[in-house]
């Protein structure tokens, strides 16, 4: 593994998402959780040293304007997107919205586009976009009602970068012991599933997802894979029963990755712990690079 940890000293490593467009490396992630900033370099290592650039400032007294979680950087149809979670300092109100800059170069400035949602317009963070037979889906974590107990996986196809064209559809709930570690699944300790991001390897779609508490040692990545026809369907994902990825000898509370492929293979960056560390803060939260593979049928990152 390499450890890609500090970026720099303003550029939170809490939900990684890296991509590679045009022979560039981006990587994208909120500041202070009231602005975005982009970073960009010519190989993945490059990354480490390279400067962050701010393309998004929240604008004070907006529905929007605080609490920016997990930005995810797309560029849908030659123009660069940004789908990310916002609020106005109420974790309740928490939804997606979309930035846009209209070009081609994710280093330009952003500005809001607005919320995207499905009609019953509940509680949503982690958005992202995934490419599937010709459509393009939106997944992300929410709860069902308004009390935050439980966060689900919903998917609605898409319109347009900005809409939703159906209703939302669950496609994965806490199930499993290991999804519901470090939470009680009462009020504000909800049990989890969040972090979606869409992988497909040969020719098999798959979601790796966050399972347990994202406060824990225990956070983990899991997959589901599609094994039916219709993405909306939740019959048409199996859900592995076990974490693929929880730690190992250097890092413990994984979760929450991108995946990118390039002309070496393909690779997962994720947030974790440091082995030694007892109490979380989530500022000095590290990055890093593992190696994405099948074995047996199975998603393996290691």
């Amino acid at each position: 593994m390499i450890k890609l940890r500090d970026f720099t000293k303003e550029f939170s490593s809490r939900d990684p998402d890296v991509i590679c467009y045009n022979g560039l490396y981006y990587a994208c992630a909120a500041s202070n959780n009231d602005s975005i900033s982009i970073l960009c370099a010519d190989r993945i290592e490059g990354l480490m040293t390279a400067m962050p650039k701010k393309v998004y400032s929240s604008e004070p007294g907006k529905p929007y304007s605080k609490q920016l979680w997990a930005p995810e950087l797309h560029v849908l149809d030659g123009k660069c997107y940004i789908y990310v979670a916002c609020d106005d300092g109420d974790n309740h109100n928490h939804r997606m919205y979309v930035l846009e800059n209209g070009s081609s170069d994710p280093m330009d400035p952003y500005t809001m586009h607005g919320k995207i949602s499905d009609s019953t317009d509940k509680w949503a963070i982690d958005g992202t976009v995934i490419h599937w037979n010709g459509k393009r889906y939106f997944v992300w974590s929410g709860w069902e009602g308004d009390t935050n107990i439980c966060q689900n996986l919903y998917i609605a196809e898409m319109k347009s970068p900005y809409e939703l064209c159906s209703k939302r559809f669950l496609i994965s709930t806490p199930e499993y012991d290991f999804e519901k570690l470090g939470a009680t699944g009462e009020e504000e300790s909800p049990f989890i599933n969040e972090g979606p991001y869409g992988v497909v390897i040969d020719g098999e779609l798959y979601i790796t997802y966050s399972g347990a508490g994202s406060w824990c040692e225990d956070y983990c990545i899991t997959v589901l894979k599609l094994v039916g026809e219709n993405p909306l369907d939740k019959g048409a994902w199996e859900k592995f029963d076990a974490p693929i990825f929880t730690g190992n000898d250097l890092v413990k509370g994984a979760g929450h990755c991108s995946v990118v492929t390039d002309a070496k293979g393909m690779h997962v960056f994720f947030h974790a712990w440091e082995k030694d560390e007892t109490v979380i803060e989530w500022n000095r939260v590290a990055t890093w690079q593992g190696e994405v593979r099948l074995d047996g049928g199975k998603l393996i990152i290691e």
